[in-house]
């Protein structure tokens, strides 16, 4: 699968063609149809392959529950507290007041396990974890200094997952006359 890496704020023709709310991840398949949001990329992925051995009958339903809770009640706040300037609804204090709410759900779950639904990592982590990621490097050394533990453990432990690091590579930005570059493997 080709991997094109966009710079969002020159964000090329073609994304923008096939994708008109021109966010970032775009899935295009062979068969023409895009897909625009990361939960649906997520599900797609997970109908092809499951590496890491998730079992859709177990949790499958409270973990699409939560990542779609994190799509709702963190990553607005998320959005708010990341870039303060594109947004005049709420101050940053209130966003990451918001924002924690998530955050200490997430502790509390993370109490007794070093994942969101068990010993091992899962769909809900994959859907969220990268959320947490974004929201700790606004101020990485104010996250690392709050009250969520468990959380922080849990965000440590996926930054240094040998899968998150093998697909967070850096990439030149993709122009139409670029080399092709595939997706790397997860491991």
């Amino acid at each position: 699968m080709e991997l094109r890496e966009v710079v969002l704020r020159d964000k090329p023709e073609h994304m923008i063609e096939i994708s008109p709310k021109a966010t970032v991840p775009v899935l295009l398949l062979d068969d023409g149809t895009v897909v625009d949001e990361s939960f649906d990329i997520m599900e797609w992925a997970l109908s092809l392959s499951d590496p890491m051995g998730i079992d859709p009958e177990i949790h499958m339903a409270a973990a699409r529950a939560l990542v779609a809770r994190c799509d709702n009640e963190f990553k607005p706040y998320l959005d708010r507290y990341k870039y303060p300037n594109k947004f005049d609804d709420m101050s940053r204090d209130t966003a990451i007041s918001k924002a924690s709410l998530f955050l200490n759900d997430l502790n509390k779950i993370l109490e007794n396990q070093p994942f969101l639904f068990g010993n091992s990592r899962g769909f809900a982590d994959i859907g969220i974890a990268p959320f947490v990621r974004q929201f700790a490097h606004v101020n990485r050394e104010w996250f690392l200094d709050q009250p969520w533990k468990h959380v922080i453990d849990w965000y440590l432990e996926f930054t240094n997952w040998d899968g998150y690091l093998s697909i967070m590579q850096k990439f030149p930005k993709w122009t139409p006359d670029s080399e092709i570059t595939v997706f790397p493997a997860i491991t």
